[in-house]
C-alpha cells in the first residue's frame, strides 16, 4: 500500500532519477510477472490492454517495469474500479473504464463474491470445485454492468493494436476473445489466465482457450500452473505471440526444455 501511495504521489521523472542516485535498478520486473519476463522490458512507447483490472495490480507492475507503456483497463465491479481510480487516476499514462468486456455489447448480470472480490465473474461458481481447493465464495450477489467488446472499443476509441492483451475474468476468457477476433491479428501478445479446474459453470477449460487462440494465429510462448500443495492443478496463466513474430528455429541446438517449478 505505502509503495502504490508513493507512486501516485512522486512523478515516474523523479522516481527514475532517484533510483539511478541509489544504485538501483531503474525498472524491475515484479516475481509476481515472472512469466513475462520473455517479452520485455518493451522500451519504446506501446499499449497495453488491461481486461479484468481489479485495483490495478498487473499494470502496475507492468509501468514499473516498462514505464514507456500507456495502459486502457477495464473493470467492470464499481468498488474495485473506484480503488483503481484513487491510485491510478492521476496517472497520465493510464486510462480506466468501468466496463466488461464480453462477445456482445450490452447489459449483463454480475456475480460479485464477497469473501474473494477477486474472484468475481459473469459466469456463477460452481460450489462443489471451489470447496474441494478449499476457498470460500462467501456470499454471492448479482448486479448488472455494462459491456461491449474488444473490437467495438477500440473502433470506438481508434486503437490500432496493442502490444500487450491481458485477460483475467474468471472463466470468461473465451467470451472475451470471441469479442476481440477483429483486432487481435493487430495485438502482438496475449497474456491470459484460464482454468485447468472449472471453477465457475461453463467456463472453458485452459485447451479450448489454447485451441482458439491457434485458430487466430497466435502460439504458446509460456505458461505457468498453480496448486494448493498436492500437485492438482487450477488455474494457469498461458502467454501467447502472434506467430508472424517468432524468431528463427535456433538450430545450433536440438532442443530447448521449459522449465516449470
Amino acid at each position: 500500500m505505502i509503495d502504490r501511495t508513493l507512486r501516485r504521489l512522486i512523478p515516474q521523472s523523479t522516481r527514475t532519477r532517484l533510483k539511478k542516485a541509489l544504485g538501483l535498478p531503474s525498472t524491475r520486473l515484479h516475481p509476481d510477472w515472472e512469466v513475462l519476463r520473455s517479452i520485455g522490458p518493451c522500451e519504446s512507447p506501446h499499449l497495453v490492454l488491461d481486461v479484468g483490472a481489479h485495483h490495478g495490480w498487473f499494470f502496475h507492475c507492468w509501468l514499473d517495469w516498462c514505464p514507456q507503456a500507456q495502459v486502457v483497463a477495464f473493470e467492470p465491479t464499481a468498488e474495485s474500479f473506484r480503488r483503481a481510480n484513487e491510485l491510478y487516476g492521476s496517472d497520465p499514462r493510464v486510462r480506466l473504464f468501468q466496463l466488461g468486456i464480453g462477445a456482445q455489447t450490452g447489459e449483463l448480470s454480475f456475480n460479485i463474491l464477497a469473501d474473494s472480490q477477486v474472484s468475481n465473474s459473469f459466469l456463477p461458481p460452481r460450489q462443489a470445485v471451489w470447496e474441494a481447493i478449499e476457498y470460500n465464495t462467501g456470499a454471492i450477489s448479482q448486479r448488472r454492468v455494462p459491456v461491449t467488446t474488444l473490437d467495438d472499443f477500440c473502433a470506438e476509441q481508434k486503437i490500432a493494436g496493442a502490444y500487450l492483451l491481458k485477460i483475467d475474468v474468471q472463466g470468461y476468457e473465451l467470451e472475451v476473445l470471441k469479442g476481440a477476433t477483429g483486432i487481435l491479428p493487430r495485438i502482438d501478445h496475449v497474456f491470459v489466465e484460464a482454468g485447468i479446474q472449472r471453477l465457475y459453470e461453463g467456463a472453458p477449460s485452459f485447451a479450448e482457450v489454447c485451441l482458439f487462440m491457434e485458430i487466430q494465429g497466435f502460439h504458446l510462448m509460456h505458461l505457468r500452473a498453480w496448486h494448493r500443495g498436492n500437485r492438482v492443478l487450477v488455474e494457469t496463466d498461458l502467454l501467447f505471440r502472434r506467430n508472424d513474430l517468432a524468431p528463427p528455429i535456433d538450430r545450433e541446438r536440438d532442443r530447448y526444455y521449459l522449465e516449470l517449478k
